[in-house]
């Protein structure tokens, strides 16, 4: 007597599994950009290199080189992630008040200490070169600074009658000033309230003729 056929297993039902998400390329670029902002964030620009990425977004090391062929990309695009909508909504503080320095100080100043502590601490270590020690960092520091001061620049020099170089410095140094505000007050040195009036203050004196 033959043996009777053995019966295949059961296929599995592939309809009851969870079905994976799909993202586009640039939508799962976006994703790793907002996880790169978090762990700068939360850990300081140290923090942030290809494994930890990979790890904190839930993907393979070669995904995310994919994306972001070197460390130094990866830091590039995560700086410019976080700044841009600080650099738009500045854009449009001294677009609505093209001849008053201290009205368009006061729209800006606001969004700026709205930021969430983290994104914050990050923006001002790229701005005072705390980052870290490195070529890429400093790199973007600079770039970030040409940005920075190419919209405030002009505003200054028209409204105190400086030579060009003169008004990009001067722009700077306030900026400088503001970003220092924004300290005391994440220190808890001043009230915000405070310290949003001492910074109107100094932009008044020096808008004096």
């Amino acid at each position: 007597m033959s043996p009777s056929p053995k019966k295949k297993p059961a296929a599995r039902k592939r309809d009851s599994e969870p079905k994976r998400a799909y993202l586009s390329r640039d939508k799962r670029r976006q994703t790793l950009l907002d996880v790169a902002s978090t762990i700068v964030e939360q850990h300081g620009w140290a923090a942030l290199t290809m494994s930890a990425l990979a790890e904190r977004g839930g993907t393979s090391r070669q995904l995310v080189y994919q994306h972001f062929p070197s460390l130094e990309k990866l830091l590039a695009d995560t700086a410019w992630h976080i700044f841009q909508g600080t650099m738009h909504d500045t854009r449009a503080s001294v677009a609505a008040h093209p001849s008053n320095l201290s009205e368009a100080a006061r729209a800006s100043e606001s969004f700026t200490l709205d930021l969430p502590p983290g994104r914050g601490d990050a923006l001002w270590q790229l701005v005072a070169g705390t980052a870290a020690s490195t070529p890429e960092l400093e790199k973007i520091r600079h770039n970030l600074r040409q940005l920075i001061v190419g919209l405030w620049a002009p505003l200054v020099r028209k409204q105190l009658g400086l030579n060009a170089a003169d008004a990009r410095a001067y722009a700077w140094m306030a900026i400088m000033s503001f970003w220092g505000m924004r300290q005391l007050i994440r220190d808890g040195e001043v009230s915000r309230s405070r310290g949003v009036r001492l910074f109107g203050e100094f932009l008044d004196r020096l808008s004096q003729p």
